[in-house]
């Protein structure tokens, strides 16, 4: 099941990155390849991690999810901003994959860092990709109040960031280790880093060139380490 699921994922990436940089987006017909996508990101979330984390991570899908339904129904902490049909079905009008979107880059920053505020700093970073281009090129949703940044208020990074905070805080334990998770997380940030560069958004794309940067700092000793035990030196040679 998961060899199936990480196919059908890379299908959906490559034909997603392909559409929007070539062919001006996906077709009418494909409209279930987005909510397909995110789906199959949050299952693969879960399938990649041990089951003792599944409560977390979950709880951190259901915290995610209030927030923004607590955002568009009041304004808060977000600011307001409503979706479109693009993302469904929708409940208490928010996209049931959010909750899993969420999840996933949850996942992906707790296994960067253990440091609630760096890791708020972090989502709040992944957003500065993922909106221009969920209010642009993707019409995920839309805002009733402007921002100089793509059109986004301040007020949606800031909510970002307190969500963030109150999620990463309430799971200060250091996650199971899970070798695949973090290039799960990576691939999903460069998802939206190739759109944003191929839709002319090249702020949002080099905040997100940064991102990955980032990713390859924090994980070459791990690289390293895996390399080593792989591809061990060449034995000394035994004294004649």
């Amino acid at each position: 099941m998961r060899v199936g699921l990480i196919g059908l994922y890379a299908v959906l990436w490559l034909g997603g990155v392909v559409s929007y940089l070539f062919l001006g987006g996906p077709p009418e017909e494909a409209g279930w390849t987005a909510p397909a996508f995110l789906a199959i990101a949050a299952t693969l979330t879960l399938l990649l991690s041990p089951s003792c984390e599944w409560p977390i991570l979950l709880g951190g899908a259901a915290l995610g999810f209030a927030a923004e339904a607590i955002g568009v129904a009041c304004g808060l902490p977000f600011g307001r901003y409503h979706y479109t049909d693009t993302l469904f079905p929708h409940v208490l009008g928010v996209p049931l994959v959010m909750a899993g979107a969420w999840m996933v880059l949850f996942a992906y920053v707790r296994h960067m860092t253990g440091s609630p505020w760096v890791a708020a700093a972090w989502m709040t970073a992944i957003d500065l990709v993922i909106d221009p281009l969920a209010v642009n090129a993707l019409n995920y949703w839309s805002w009733e109040n402007t921002g100089l940044y793509y059109g986004i208020p301040w007020t949606n990074f800031a909510g970002w960031f307190i969500v963030s905070l109150v999620l990463f805080a309430l799971a200060r334990k250091r996650p199971q280790p899970s070798p695949h998770l973090p290039w799960l997380g990576l691939s999903v940030i460069l998802f939206f880093v190739l759109i944003a560069w191929g839709t002319g958004l090249r702020l949002a794309g080099t905040v997100g060139l940064g991102l990955v940067i980032l990713h390859a700092a924090r994980m070459w000793p791990a690289v390293r380490q895996f390399a080593g035990s792989k591809f061990p030196g060449r034995p000394a040679s035994p004294p004649r």
